[in-house]
């Protein structure tokens, strides 16, 4: 394997030529060196926004072109994905979109992997390196997306000094056209990038350019996608880049940001002591004054129905921790539908917490090259919490059953119409 280091950065010397802050927690620049000369689009996005969402394609949405995707999706931002096989527009690595694993693809020791979920009402996103081979098993629980690429650019705070120049896909070492997905420390900062290339007016960077770059605006970790002709990014409806075919060409997959009103749905559920079947009809067993605290940090405490219910829940794996005096705490999660009701009811059994109780598998992401000092795989970002794992003790999920049980109670309490979940 041929490698190149950083022999061309010391040429660098960008400028900052354009700035706007399009939408709320969403900042868009354009950056410059004319020296060589290179032209990057930057859009810098607030994770920690409500009403911001991510979005991967699903694989029925594959082979669209980055305009066409976004305005699919209705997303403000939206850029080209993982290099991908034309025929049929498979990518090379493993791909998911609205929670659902493309059935033609898998991960390798060639690719990593950028995922991305909602953990309460904020975004976590993390990069997988490429030598810890991943299976969709393998990533959170409630992962929504994920968009492999390769080289990765920066690993731990750290620019990569080594790539493979022989690599036809990357391109590595000749400045091209370039897409780039990076991340803060913190993970609540995320980078798009789009560098032109192959034209007059920019001729594009390496990979060891585009990775000092991103390092010097404050990336953490950084993972390029497909370049060349593909790369390609739209903001508002227009494309902002200049593809370097002079159009866009279609692509496999995509990431999205949108901005705005995100599909919300409701959280409910009944508190119930040792088992929730038969609950509804037995008084001594509905459990009043427990403290149950949704993963967005709004709290409820149970009255004599033993009912929660939380409403404009945005859609993603919801959890809720319930909490009383006498009883073991205990976590417990559910998939919100953004449309309807999502029923999630709780037994609670009589104990003493550990220290740790009611986190419940908050560490179940590989480490990763994102990984900092919350250790979770998310970029060093804290905000896993019960978002990180599914269920309480023993991993157990609501029963299918209760779902009529809970829909009876509801509407016999305040005539609510219910739809099957």
């Amino acid at each position: 394997m041929l490698a190149c280091g950083h022999s061309a950065v010391a040429r660098a010397e960008a400028t900052m030529t354009f700035s706007s802050d399009p939408h709320p927690g969403i900042h868009r620049e354009t950056w410059v060196d004319a020296t060589v000369p290179w032209r990057t689009r930057l859009i810098q996005i607030d994770l920690t926004s409500a009403e911001i969402a991510l979005y991967a394609t699903k694989e029925s949405d594959r082979g669209l072109t980055t305009s066409a995707y976004a305005t699919k999706l209705a997303a403000q931002v939206a850029i080209n994905g993982d290099a991908f096989a034309v025929s049929g527009y498979v990518p090379r690595g493993l791909a998911i979109g609205a929670s659902d694993p493309w059935s033609t693809t898998v991960d390798d020791a060639t690719s990593a992997v950028f995922h991305l979920r909602r953990v309460g009402e904020r975004t976590v996103a993390g990069i997988v390196p490429p030598e810890l081979v991943t299976a969709p098993t393998d990533l959170p629980d409630g992962t929504e997306g994920a968009v492999s690429g390769r080289p990765l650019l920066i690993r731990n705070g750290v620019v990569a000094t080594q790539f493979d120049c022989n690599d036809p896909v990357t391109l590595a070492c000749v400045r091209a056209p370039r897409t780039a997905v990076a991340l803060s420390a913190d993970g609540n900062t995320l980078w798009l990038a789009v560098t032109d290339g192959w034209q007059q007016a920019s001729l594009g960077m390496t990979a060891s350019e585009l990775a000092a770059f991103l390092r010097a605006r404050g990336a953490y970790s950084a993972l390029a996608l497909d370049g060349g002709s593909s790369s390609s990014l739209v903001v508002d409806g227009s494309l902002i880049s200049s593809p370097s075919d002079g159009v866009e060409r279609t692509v496999a997959n995509h990431l999205a940001i949108k901005y705005g009103s995100l599909p919300k749905g409701q959280l409910v559920g009944l508190i119930c002591k040792h088992d929730v079947i038969g609950c509804t009809d037995d008084p001594a067993r509905k459990m009043s004054g427990v403290k149950v605290i949704l993963d967005d940090g709004r709290v409820q405490t149970t009255d004599a129905t033993a009912l929660y219910d939380y409403t404009s829940v945005t859609q993603r794996l919801a959890c809720v921790t319930a909490k009383k005096a006498g009883f073991l705490t205990k976590t417990q999660c559910a998939q919100v539908d953004g449309n309807g009701i999502t029923y999630n009811s709780i037994a609670m059994w009589e104990g003493v917490d550990a220290i740790d109780a009611g986190v419940s598998d908050a560490n179940t992401e590989p480490a990763d090259a994102t990984t900092g000092s919350g250790g979770t795989g998310d970029a060093g970002n804290h905000e896993t919490g019960p978002g990180g794992g599914c269920c309480g003790t023993g991993r157990d999920r609501p029963a299918v059953w209760l779902l009529g049980v809970v829909a009876w109670f509801l509407m016999r309490r305040r005539g609510t119409v219910v739809r099957s979940a």
